[in-house]
């Protein structure tokens, strides 16, 4: 009686352990998401809003990307799904007087219209490219399993076809709902298109498909890959350390 007893005692402490844990793990999340959104909008020096919801990069994911931008010295950078990043990318390559051709891709013509007129307003067209490319069935030869949908094959094609050395890659999208391992064709897709030093940033890596793409694309590249809470970044060269103050791997 007494053996039970002390288990149960010692389950519901293992239980009390594990929920303070996750709840300071999401507080130091929260700050240090905090950190990097006022270190974000600081590029804005407008009253524009800026759309961030909880389907958007997290603060400190998009601020990862720009300092690998800057530090790094990208200058070819794609990215699968915009928003919020978009914004940030653009502004920054604004402020910064960055030469460096960026190109964004999403399957959603009416959201894509509304960013366009926020692009407009901050006076940002010319630092983006937007490509609408429609969900069709995927080609084979960049699917993974089951996955049957991805962006237009040859749309994308068309549309990159004198576009090559690709350093920045971004992919938060297609939505994963619609296909298992929506996101898996990005990099076969661009693997002939990759520079000799780049970075590849995948969105979403708490779900267990998505973590698995990105181990399935460091197999394929080799590299070196972290994981970072939500994301993972792999990368082809042992550059400088560019993740944001205080963002645990």
């Amino acid at each position: 009686m007494k053996n039970i007893l002390k288990m149960r005692i010692q389950q519901f402490a293992n239980r009390l352990l594990r929920r303070l844990e996750k709840k300071v793990d999401l507080n130091y999340q929260l700050n240090e998401d905090s950190l990097a959104l006022n270190q974000l909008l600081r590029l804005f020096d407008n009253n524009i809003f800026v759309p961030l919801t909880k389907w958007s990069i997290s603060p400190k994911e998009v601020l990862h990307i720009c300092n690998d931008l800057v530090i790094n010295k990208r200058t070819n950078i794609i990215e699968f799904g915009c928003g919020f990043s978009t914004l940030c990318i653009a502004q920054l390559l604004k402020n910064n007087r960055i030469k460096a051709s960026f190109v964004t891709i999403d399957n959603d013509i009416e959201w894509t219209k509304e960013l366009t007129k926020i692009l407009k307003r901050l006076n940002l067209e010319e630092f983006v490219k937007i490509i609408v490319a429609p969900i069709s069935e995927v080609e084979k030869s960049i699917s993974k399993n089951e996955q049957e949908l991805w962006y237009d094959f040859n749309i994308l094609n068309n549309e990159l076809i004198n576009i090559s050395n690709f350093d920045l890659v971004i992919v938060d999208g297609p939505i994963g709902a619609i296909t298992p391992y929506a996101r898996y064709s990005a990099v076969p897709f661009l693997k002939e298109k990759l520079s000799d030093n780049y970075a590849i940033f995948l969105d979403d890596t708490h779900r267990d498909i998505e973590f698995e793409i990105a181990h399935e694309w460091h197999k394929s590249l080799g590299g070196e890959i972290k994981g970072y809470n939500r994301y993972y970044c792999l990368t082809n060269k042992n550059n400088f350390n560019v993740s944001p103050f205080g963002n645990k791997y």
